[in-house]
């Protein structure tokens, strides 16, 4: 009876580390996405892809409606939606990519945390979707600068001193 507690204790750690959108070890050297990974860089790309064509329809789809941005440099004043739009028609092309996301479930929202790089700048961003119907639809986007030498944030831990950290 013991052993199929800590049998059962097992399945429902490795369990929700899965269900939360974590990487898991692939046995191989590097890191194995998760399904929720998977979808959301798929998601974040087609988001990304829509910027830079200039496809207000296509980031209709993809915002909803009561989407703002807010960043680190003015985290009082957010961006509206009709505002964000509008910015993202304007940008130029640039080359644009997304990684070491991580994603963590909570029913019909997710939380979707990646360092976005676009020209020479990178961004550490988190989205947060909701399910909508069948679709996800993003609500709110923050993003800060990330600045090389730039202040830990309190309560952080260097990765070179965290012991189980996985690296994605």
């Amino acid at each position: 009876m013991k052993r199929f507690l800590i049998f059962l204790g097992l399945c429902t750690v490795l369990g929700s580390a899965v269900a939360g959108g974590q990487v898991a070890p692939s046995g191989r050297g590097g890191p194995l996405p998760t399904r929720n990974v998977l979808t959301f860089t798929k998601l974040e790309n087609e988001w990304l892809e829509a910027i830079r064509r200039h496809d207000t329809e296509a980031l209709a789809r993809i915002v909803g409606d009561d989407f703002e941005i807010r960043s680190a440099p003015n985290p009082g004043v957010p961006t509206a939606r009709a505002e964000a739009l509008h910015a993202w028609t304007q940008l130029p092309e640039l080359p644009s990519s997304i990684g070491q996301m991580a994603v963590h479930e909570y029913g019909e929202l997710m939380v979707v945390s990646f360092v976005w790089k676009a020209g020479e700048q990178s961004f550490f961003v988190v989205d947060t979707w909701k399910r909508t119907g069948s679709e996800w639809k993003v609500s709110v986007r923050y993003a800060a600068p990330i600045l090389p030498g730039g202040a830990a944030v309190p309560g952080t831990v260097a990765p070179s001193e965290q012991s189980l950290r996985k690296k994605m």
